[in-house]
């Protein structure tokens, strides 16, 4: 099994951070990240939160690590460069946790994972509304495609719901092996979501393809 890290936001609450890891699932492997502020108001209470996780995962798997890490909190250019640093040597599989943690700290990393995205595993979300814990599929904000799969987006992006690659070429007027090429090229860069059905392939709009479709 590919071993895990997590990296995560912690305040003087350690229950965003244990409740989010343990709906995840840890091996003896896995790495716990937890980032902190280089200076905090009340450090007793933060080192308390720490000790929590420490404890509650020792008990779940005793040979987990965890470890802490500092960011700058301010100066946003610098704690969004240390944060990207920190997903980049992340080992094996990749798992950020937005909930919990220091504002000032929070945005930097999202800021980060957003750009880090494509060597990121999962996001999740603890919920500060109703205690639940979340996975996230974030945008690749970075996205562009040239005018001819662009219009193969926007047919996309203009069906209900999915729509198979026979309606797109109706719908473009372009030759199968075209739209087909565009649709592998939008599934690449997380624009569009395809799956089989029998021998036909039917693809849909992600989050990322909207954001493409409204930027324009």
């Amino acid at each position: 099994m590919t071993m895990r890290t997590y990296l995560s936001p912690i305040g003087y609450n350690s229950t965003s951070v244990t409740r989010t890891v343990l709906s995840h699932g840890v091996d003896g492997d896995d790495r716990i990240v937890l980032i902190r502020p280089t200076a905090e108001t009340d450090t007793s209470r933060a080192d308390e939160a720490i000790n929590d996780v420490q404890r509650l995962l020792g008990e779940v798997q005793p040979e987990i690590a965890v470890t802490t890490e500092r960011i700058p909190h301010d100066d946003f250019e610098t704690a969004v460069v240390r944060c990207q640093e920190l997903l980049q040597a992340a080992g094996g599989a990749v798992t950020v946790n937005l909930g919990g943690g220091a504002r000032d700290i929070l945005l930097p990393l999202m800021t980060a994972v957003l750009t880090e995205i494509q060597q990121i595993d999962s996001v999740l979300v603890f919920s500060d509304v109703d205690g639940k814990v979340r996975e996230w599929e974030l945008p690749t904000l970075s996205t562009t495609v040239s005018d001819t799969v662009y219009e193969t987006l926007t047919a996309i992006a203009g069906a209900d719901g999915e729509i198979s690659i026979p309606q797109l070429t109706e719908a473009t007027g372009r030759p199968k092996s075209t739209v087909a090429r565009h649709v592998d090229l939008l599934e690449q860069n997380d624009a569009v979501a395809g799956r089989r059905e029998g021998k036909t392939k039917r693809v849909s709009l992600t989050l990322t393809g909207q954001l493409v479709v409204n930027s324009e």
